[in-house]
């Protein structure tokens, strides 16, 4: 990243990022959509190192393990309700062949899908976000800030009490002679302000999704997640059935060509070493406490299931989070 570039405190800071929503908001199903993509559309076989961190419950996700075994993957990460887990896999297969009718997998495998509790304001059994909705989200997807609140997946979220929703930011990082950028997309759902004892138990409750253009390999981005969502810890009480998931991924040392490569080809990568990663990881957790406030502050009030209406959190609820500002 050049030292003298400006961040919009957004995780398509990153470069290469793009992220796009689809909100519906029925009545008694609030939900939506929301998807990462880790380069345009128009970049064909390139694929990607990725960790992953998780913690506590359950967790209802597609494609994980397989991008850990291989250490890379090529899907765009899809966001939604958990009943949709299966349409929107579906979708991200639908969309790999039509770019590729042997669906190589440096062109979009695994699909990674996270699924979100929001049954608290949306009405699960109606299953309303579909194949369609999800390719529609990819297809949207831009470079530009995204909106946050209660917009794509954060539609019927509820978090520390109030609504809940999406936000993101990012943070920079020097390291040496050279700058990198962290950028944090955050799903807030569940958890309590930091010395409550009331949580509502959802699985999972925070997914935080990392980007950096800094060299990391596999583990290390497991490491970067964690520190995401260690970020956010002095603000929010967890509870013990909460499940908290990160995915990592960095946009530097990306493989392409790799289709028409000969058998054992080796691939030039950079490296950072254990040394320069704690800047990184303070940017990681800065990042996710602006994510945290982004998905909080903008939020707006919604009503929804069986009439049920969920607040946005007061000023001083927000402020107490500490976040970065734009």
């Amino acid at each position: 990243m050049p030292a003298d570039r400006t961040l919009r405190n957004s995780i398509t800071d990153v470069p290469g990022v793009e992220v796009a929503h689809v909100t519906v908001a029925e009545g008694d199903v609030q939900t939506g959509v929301t998807v990462v993509l880790p380069c345009p559309p128009s970049v064909r076989h390139r694929k990607f190192s990725l960790g992953a961190y998780a913690a506590g419950g359950a967790l209802a996700w597609t494609g994980v393990e397989v991008a850990e075994d291989f250490g890379t993957f090529a899907s765009p990460i899809v966001l939604c309700n958990a009943t949709s887990v299966g349409a929107a896999y579906d979708a991200l297969i639908t969309r790999g062949h039509k770019r590729d009718p042997e669906l190589p997998v440096d062109d979009g495998w695994p699909p990674v899908v996270v699924g979100i509790d929001d049954g608290y304001l949306n009405d699960l059994r109606r299953r309303r976000v579909k194949h369609d909705d999800v390719i529609a989200a990819c297809d949207a997807a831009r470079g530009d800030a995204p909106a946050c609140g209660s917009v794509g997946v954060g539609r019927g979220l509820v978090a520390l009490g109030y609504k809940g929703g999406v936000g993101d930011a990012s943070a920079a990082a020097r390291i040496g002679a050279d700058a990198f950028v962290v950028g944090v997309l955050l799903v807030a759902n569940g958890g309590a302000p930091r010395g409550a004892s009331s949580v509502r138990a959802v699985s999972p409750g925070f997914v935080a999704i990392v980007a950096t253009d800094a060299p990391l390999f596999p583990a290390e981005l497991r490491w970067l997640g964690e520190a995401a969502l260690r970020g956010i810890d002095a603000a929010v009480t967890i509870g013990g059935e909460e499940g908290r998931l990160a995915l990592a991924f960095s946009v530097a040392n990306a493989i392409d060509g790799s289709l028409t490569a000969p058998p054992g080809r080796l691939y030039e990568a950079r490296r950072l070493g254990d040394d320069g990663l704690g800047p990184l990881f303070d940017a990681a957790a800065r990042a996710a406490r602006a994510a945290l406030g982004k998905a909080l502050g903008e939020a707006t009030a919604v009503t929804g299931r069986k009439g049920r209406t969920v607040e946005k959190a007061p000023a001083e609820i927000v402020a107490s989070l500490a976040f970065v500002g734009r």
